[in-house]
């Protein structure tokens, strides 16, 4: 997995600059009540001193030679430091610390772990691991167990920020062993910072964390994230999931602490759904691919257990308001409605003040207020956005260092309206479009990519030379414009068939292509290798097996293209009515669809991260990290 694409895991799992670190700040507070060895002669409560208090109390320890004592009341108070953010102090308070060979194993550790989490507030993450790292290679086991759990917190923030969850992993899991001891705050902090660590791995990574760790302990965490994972479309497959894990690993850790994204699993059972409206355009193609996909997720749902949510399937064809439609799902006393489609109806909904029902409408309002203000607060919107799937490509293109892009659409306004918020947004993360052609149905594609890459200004230059020039056998080749960095391409298969060998033959083979999904239309029986080397981002059900994929393919018409993709967003559609209150409880939480890894927004807006793909050889293969 890349660097970046670890990075913004961990933004998405772990908000480092406030909550996280303010955790983890309470961490380092949390479990050092230990008193110096001369408190008696101290006059104050350890517990509730001030930074001053503790300062005047080394002070009086170094007077008298103590240096260990002098050291914890100093420690003490660059904590306090540390908490109230006074970072500046807090690394003058440490350089004013005894010698370190006056001090014991444990309060050498505290010291370095404190020089750890002020670089980390810093924003030093590079200098923080390297503190870690030193601390890492001291014997483990002559630390108390209080110090082991806040050098596995601090790691988990300072690797997360790193980009290499993986990495953190392995060191909390080293670090954390008999958790279970210790403060129960820090434990309670320890087991849910690993299951997020854990939570943003792939099946691969955490393959490999399992060779890099080894013991009872790690083997147990890894077990309990792969066996919830297996279940993560099935609030009852989780919970039976975990109920096997508990019977076998009676002695774990996380079975005092169960982290508590798993607490909550019951009371997420308790509030699902019993009864869904799906309301839908059934004599339209979208309306019934939706519907396939939604039930083909149902009855998958089914056969891992019967306490499956009834399902009542309204006609919206023929609506020309969403409250006729609304109130006949309410009738029917449905307690969560999925629907509408149509983007008029949803527009409908999301200006009323409140619903009567929580409701997963299959599109995105036309009031794009980020705020979230002014719309329900019980709606929440998910639709295939071609806007968010803009914004990914322009995330790679600024990944790769572009600047300067091409664009290349075909005519019309849906696609005048693309080519606007590409342009619009790729200007505002501080790049520039330099060209841009469009394409009619019937198109010269030679014209189009002569205009694009400015061929024709260099041909009409050697027309002028050869007219002014007395000799006829001038030798001459074309040149392409240079100021391009890549070329942002919308276009179906057919027409990217022809595009990118055009753009090829016009001296643009070494420009990187990136494309959204219409590039690919997962049929089979179609030759693609004349899209080598274009990138673009896509549906996981597009491009990886699944048994659910393959079970539809068999049992329904053929789809390809958008029909296929629909399909998808109707699985998905069930997933998210299943774990939609987790989701809204647990804004960090993540869903693994089969369109995108899912999160919800502050705005109430289902967002997708696609995996970005790169045609080799005719097939999509997944880029590194993606």
């Amino acid at each position: 997995m890349s660097t970046a694409r670890l990075l913004q895991n961990a933004k998405d799992s772990w908000n480092i600059s406030g909550i996280c670190f303010a955790l983890l700040l309470l961490g380092l507070l949390d479990g050092c009540q230990s008193t110096p060895a001369n408190s008696g002669n101290i006059p104050f409560d350890l517990a509730s001193a001030s930074v001053e208090t503790l300062l005047d109390a080394a002070s009086q320890a170094e007077s008298q030679s103590d240096a260990e004592a002098a050291a914890e009341y100093r420690l003490k108070a660059i904590e306090l430091l540390i908490y109230e953010n006074n970072l500046r102090r807090a690394a003058t308070e440490i350089d004013a610390l005894p010698a370190q060979q006056l001090l014991s194993d444990e309060l050498r550790a505290s010291v370095q772990l404190a020089r750890a989490t002020i670089a980390f507030g810093n924003g030093d993450h590079s200098d923080a691991r390297s503190l870690l790292q030193e601390l890492d290679s001291r014997a483990r086991e002559s630390l108390p167990i209080d110090t082991n759990i806040k050098i596995a917190l601090l790691a988990g923030e300072v690797y997360n920020a790193l980009g290499d969850p993986s990495l953190a992993a392995v060191f909390q899991l080293s670090r954390s062993e008999g958790a279970e001891y210790g403060t129960p705050l820090l434990a309670r902090q320890l087991s849910d910072s690993i299951w997020l660590t854990l939570d943003t791995l792939s099946i691969d990574e955490i393959d490999a964390v399992a060779s890099a760790t080894a013991g009872y302990h790690a083997r147990g965490w890894l077990e309990l994230n792969k066996a919830i994972r297996r279940e993560e479309f099935s609030l009852r497959g989780q919970l039976d999931a975990l109920a096997r894990w508990q019977g076998v690993w009676t002695q774990h850790a996380a079975t005092s602490y169960l982290p508590s994204a798993l607490l909550t699993l019951n009371a997420a059972w308790d509030r699902r759904p019993r009864h869904i409206g799906l309301i839908l355009p059934l004599q339209t193609a979208a309306g019934r691919a939706l519907q396939e996909g939604f039930i083909a997720a149902y009855y998958q749902s089914l056969a891992i257990s019967r306490e499956v949510p009834r399902i009542s399937v309204i006609d919206s064809s023929e609506a020309t308001d969403a409250f006729s439609v609304y109130d006949e799902a309410l009738r029917l006393g449905v307690d969560l409605v999925v629907g509408p489609l149509d983007k008029a109806l949803v527009n409908q909904i999301a200006e009323l003040p409140r619903l009567p029902t929580l409701t997963l409408a299959l599109n995105y309002a036309d009031n794009d207020d980020e705020s979230g203000e002014g719309k329900p607060s019980d709606l929440v919107q998910f639709g295939l956005a071609p806007e968010n799937e803009i914004e990914q490509i322009i995330a790679l293109a600024r990944q790769r260092g572009f600047k300067r892009a091409a664009v290349i659409t075909p005519e019309g306004d849906n696609y005048t309206r693309l080519r606007a918020t590409f342009q619009s947004r790729w200007e505002q993360s501080g790049g520039s479009v330099v060209a841009r052609s469009v394409f009619g149905p019937e198109e010269d594609f030679s014209a189009v990519v002569k205009n694009l890459l400015a061929i024709d200004a260099s041909e009409d230059r050697a027309r002028r030379l050869r007219a002014t020039l007395p000799r006829n056998n001038i030798e001459f080749t074309p040149q392409r414009r240079s100021d391009i960095d890549f070329i942002f391409l919308i276009a179906n298969p057919r027409q990217g068939r022809q595009l990118v060998p055009t753009l090829a033959f016009y001296y643009a083979q070494d420009l990187p292509l990136l494309a959204l999904p219409s590039i690919y239309d997962g049929d089979p029986s179609a030759s693609t290798r004349d899209l080598d080397g274009l990138v673009f981002g896509d549906a996981p059900w597009m491009v990886r097996p699944s048994e659910l994929r393959s079970v539809a393919d068999e049992n329904l018409a053929p789809a390809f293209g958008s029909s296929q993709r629909l399909r998808a967003m109707g699985v998905d559609s069930f997933y998210l009515a299943m774990q939609l209150t987790q989701l809204r409880d647990n804004p960090q939480r993540s869903l693994r669809g089969v369109t995108g890894e899912l999160s919800l927004t502050e705005d109430g807006k289902i967002m997708r991260k696609l995996v970005m793909l790169k045609f080799e050889n005719g097939v999509p293969e997944p880029l590194p990290g993606s």
